[in-house]
């Protein structure tokens, strides 16, 4: 990409895939793969971050609302547990 010339998003989507190709083996570390990324294209590393947490906005989370999905989280969980419990009775009363 030439210097001041603006990214589509097709672009960045491509970026970004790449990205989340390198980190999917867990080998490399965010900043690696934003580094080897933004190299291939021609971009600053930053650039390539920016692009990334955009098409990522569950990292922006507050601390309050990473709370709040914990809990809710375990809510399911524990919600999930008790419908697998009452269908087991459910069979075994229909048996």
């Amino acid at each position: 990409m030439k210097k001041g010339e603006a990214a589509t998003d097709e672009f960045k989507a491509a970026a970004v895939d790449a990205v989340d190709d390198l980190l999917g083996g867990g080998e490399i570390t965010r900043h690696q793969a934003f580094a080897l990324v933004a190299q291939n294209v021609a971009v600053h590393p930053h650039t390539v971050r920016n692009w990334w947490r955009a098409a990522h906005p569950e990292l922006l989370l507050t601390t309050e609302d990473r709370a709040a999905l914990v809990a809710l989280e375990a809510k399911v969980a524990a919600l999930t547990r008790l419908n697998e419990r009452l269908s087991a009775l459910g069979r075994r009363a229909m048996s």
